[in-house]
């Protein structure tokens, strides 16, 4: 009987693992074609102007009609991976309801991440100054505005919407049978490796765990308008407001902003911490779980790819 037990629980354990390798290995795929796409499109799209080369560099830098081309072919690899019952999952109504009020506190909350990263953003890049090296190139692409139509487009809609399909659909809900807390875990972890950027992933993996529960609970519809506000509202639309002022006063208005809806997702998350606490007592994963999600060569291969290309968004001081 201990036998068959044992037994049991190590198919247990290796179909954990051969699961998050397919579901981990499929989003690096994405990654991948989404990267090469963009760069094809970027190269055509500059073959095609006739300006100097400084103009076309300028148009690139702030057009987004590459990665609307990158986001089709993207998405293609993901639903021709996404089995039906996947498929069904990903967008299956959830019968709970979403108020007014707790989608304007989870806005507070995501705030407060806001919070974190530019605090972390200032240690880091106290960090990186003392080997000689900025990460001012990596702060303007997490922090940056549309410039164009086609940017605002990509960044404020069909980008959210896609990653939300891709990881709070197709990896989430592969990993759910394992528990809630795991799949929100490695599909945060994973979406913050997405962004490839020092500053940017650990804010990206913060607000994945956010949005992981939002979609389990709510319903991808939801983390979907989430993800829109924050890029959108609190990335574009604030930025556009923002220009009315001065540096100065846009520093001030903004800092006031974000850490006011910071510190009110602070009291959120202080008065919630008692179901906080029931709702991660009951979805928590085993370490053992994560042990075999995290020693897994796919993952580790997948991560030491992503800190290179990381490190190489760094420039020397």
């Amino acid at each position: 009987m201990k036998f068959l037990e044992y037994k049991k629980s190590d198919i247990t354990d290796k179909t954990l693992k051969k699961d998050v390798r397919q579901v981990t290995t499929i989003i690096f795929v994405y990654f991948i074609v989404f990267q090469f796409a963009a760069l094809v499109s970027s190269l055509i799209l500059s073959s095609m102007r006739k300006e100097s080369k400084a103009a076309v560099n300028d148009f690139l830098s702030n057009s987004g009609l590459p990665y609307l081309v990158a986001i089709g072919l993207g998405l293609f690899v993901i639903f021709v991976s996404m089995t039906p019952s996947i498929r069904k999952q990903t967008f299956a109504v959830s019968t709970r309801k979403m108020t007014g009020g707790i989608f304007l506190a989870l806005v507070a909350v995501v705030m407060t991440g806001q919070v974190i990263l530019s605090v972390y953003g200032s240690l880091f890049e106290h960090l990186v100054n003392l080997i000689g090296y900025t990460s001012t190139e990596q702060l303007k692409e997490a922090t940056g505005t549309s410039k164009t139509i086609s940017m605002l487009l990509y960044a404020g809609f069909l980008g959210p919407v896609t990653e939300e399909i891709v990881f709070r659909g197709f990896l989430l809900r592969n990993l759910e049978k394992y528990g809630q807390g795991f799949a929100i875990i490695i599909s945060a972890y994973m979406f913050g490796l997405y962004h490839s950027n020092f500053l940017q992933t650990p804010f990206a993996f913060v607000v994945g765990l956010i949005l992981g529960y939002v979609a389990l609970t709510y319903g991808i519809k939801w983390s979907i308008l989430l993800h829109i506000f924050n890029n959108f509202v609190l990335g574009d639309t604030l930025n556009y407001f923002l220009q009315n002022f001065n540096d100065r006063q846009a520093d001030i208005v903004s800092s006031t902003l974000i850490w006011t809806g910071g510190v009110i997702g602070m009291v959120i998350l202080w008065f919630y911490k008692g179901a906080i606490r029931k709702w991660y007592r009951s979805n928590k994963p085993t370490g053992k779980e994560l042990k075999l999600a995290f020693t897994g060569k796919s993952l580790i291969l997948i991560t030491i790819i992503i800190f290179i290309i990381s490190c190489l968004g760094l420039d020397k001081i």
